[in-house]
């Protein structure tokens, strides 16, 4: 339900906060007082278009401000699938409109779309009035609530999941169904990439040692020199290992007289093994070294075939290993072609089967749904002053889908001789919102939006209808949170929260304000309504539909 709305600056009004409660809310007031103006805001924060004529003059902004308390499991879903919090079921909805047209919308404090703030604000209020579109025209809204009513979520929920299924099934089925030659082409350029690539047989890092061991092989002769010339140094005549060797034998001798220089003994020896061995490996090094021209050929050429696959099927030799995998995977695949086709077949006609069975169901359900729903609907557009009308709900046979295989359409003939035709083409603004009463009615307990606004629904009526349609919105209240705007006392009685919207002028400016009466207050609105006057007679006239309502 709407809690609260706050203007700034919006059209006629400075500011303003507007408290509504559960049960019938009533704004009234003069002609031209600004109840239009609430509709307004009320319709801005629901997603509806803005104008920068709604900023108030000499302003540079207006601001609509709502705030909700919903339970609704589809508006909490909403909010978790935005990343938006729900605070315990708090919402704050607010909207800024500048002069220049440019404005901001925000659910909590995200910053939304207005798309987004319109897709979820239909899940928490309907409106019904002269100026604005119906929610319960659209086909896919007509749907929800018949199929709320007839119980079928579940069934949906599995229809939505079986129905993706097949179609993910009979998009794979036309991935395989390529003509063969293409099918044929493909393969062949597997079956090279996966030959090449296995003829290679590449091995992680190799690369890295080809480079190594070419730039040797291209530098042998300076490479041979140096070791030469090393190795001879190490260990040739008086070479370091030989004066080493000396020097440890001295120390030797030393550290029998001095035993302070045992430990330098120590170092020297260490020191003189090591040099020694690595003279040992440089030799080995040396006797094992040979230059083979062809061996830098044949490491080249390699390098060079490397460096094609690269080229070819990635920019590491770890991908070029993985591309060859995936190839075979693939190649696999296609080549199984007709063992994979026919299980998918044998799945599609599986998931065709359980999908049209539910499907089915789906729709006895509705039609059944409808048929009683027809009778409860007219019978009460009969009370509101539509003796005549027909109401039907069509469920027509269609395509298959995610929702089924119906199409759901609203129609009625509001007059005797009439043909049937769609609601939103039928009938005229005053008798579209009796019949969005009468069908909000009919659907109380299983429509889960959980408040109405009806503006201007008594358009073009009186007497015995505006009592029952007065008796009709007190019941709707009963289930859901109603905001009517109304001109008729015999409706205003029935509020729970009655708002009186006024207009007053202060020098050269007007300022629309709205505020809850009571009391006197309300008794006095009641006989203006009557009549258009305060006098006795509208008073006392006024205090006693009031009390028959509070008996009732």
């Amino acid at each position: 339900m709407i809690d609260e709305i706050v203007l700034r600056n919006f059209a006629l009004v400075e500011e303003c906060t507007i408290n509504f409660t559960e049960g019938l809310n009533i704004l009234s007031g003069e002609t031209g007082s600004g109840k239009s103006i609430i509709a307004s805001s009320v319709a801005m924060l629901c997603g509806s278009r803005a104008d920068s004529k709604m900023v108030r003059t000499g302003c540079d902004e207006c601001q609509v401000t709502g705030r909700f308390f919903t339970q609704n499991p589809e508006v909490l879903e909403w909010l978790k699938e935005h990343d938006i919090s729900d605070d315990d079921g708090s919402v704050l909805v607010r909207r800024t409109l500048r002069k220049n047209g440019r404005g901001s919308i925000s659910i909590q404090k995200s910053s939304v779309t207005r798309e987004e703030l319109t897709e979820f604000a239909s899940l928490m209020l309907d409106i019904h009035g002269q100026h604005e579109q119906y929610t319960l025209i659209s086909p896919a809204i007509q749907m929800r609530l018949l199929d709320s009513c007839a119980g079928s979520g579940q069934e949906l929920s599995e229809l939505k999941a079986l129905y993706g299924e097949l179609l993910a099934c009979r998009r794979t089925i036309a991935e395989l169904e390529k003509s063969a030659a293409d099918r044929e082409r493909e393969l062949e350029l597997l079956a090279f990439a996966m030959d090449e690539i296995s003829r290679a047989d590449l091995k992680p890092g190799e690369e890295e040692e080809l480079d190594n061991r070419i730039r040797i092989l291209n530098s042998h002769d300076k490479l041979s020199h140096f070791v030469e010339d090393a190795s001879s140094l190490l260990s040739g005549s008086g070479s370091a290992v030989q004066a080493l060797k000396q020097a440890r034998i001295q120390m030797e001798q030393g550290a029998h007289i001095d035993q302070s220089l045992e430990e330098l003994s120590k170092r020297l020896d260490e020191s003189y093994f090591e040099v020694e061995d690595i003279a040992q490996s440089l030799r080995e090094y040396l006797a094992r070294d040979t230059y083979d021209p062809d061996e830098l050929e044949r490491c080249q050429d390699r390098l060079f075939l490397i460096r094609r696959l690269k080229k070819k099927y990635g920019q590491t030799v770890e991908a070029v290993i993985a591309y060859g995998e995936e190839a075979k995977k693939n190649y696999d695949r296609l080549s199984d072609f007709s063992a994979n086709k026919a299980a998918l077949l044998k799945k599609e006609a599986d998931l065709d089967s359980r999908v049209l069975s539910i499907a089915r169901k789906v729709s006895k359900a509705r039609k059944n749904a409808a048929q009683s729903l027809e009778k409860e609907i007219e019978a009460i557009l009969k009370e509101l002053g539509m003796p005549k009308a027909v109401f039907h709900i069509s469920v027509e046979d269609s395509e298959l889908s995610s929702t089924g295989i119906d199409t759901i359409n609203f129609m009625i003939s509001p007059n005797k001789g009439e043909p049937l035709r769609l609601i939103s083409s039928a009938v005229s603004g005053g008798e579209l919102s009796r019949i969005m009463l009468a069908v909000k009615s009919a659907f109380a307990s299983s429509d889960p939006v959980d408040t109405i606004l009806f503006d201007e629904i008594d358009s073009g009526i009186g007497g015995e209808v505006a009592v029952q349609l007065g008796h009709y919105l007190s019941k709707l209240s009963d289930k859901k949170q109603v905001l009517c705007i109304t001109h008729l006392a015999t409706i205003a009685v029935n509020a729970d929260n009655h708002i009186l919207v006024s207009k007053r002028v202060e020098g050269e400016r007007t300022y629309t304000q709205a505020a809850q009466i009571y009391g006197e207050e309300r008794i006095s609105e009641i006989a203006r309504m009557l009549s258009g006057k305060r006098d006795a007679i509208s008073l006392e006239h006024a205090q006693s539909l009031l009390a028959k309502k509070i008996k009732s």
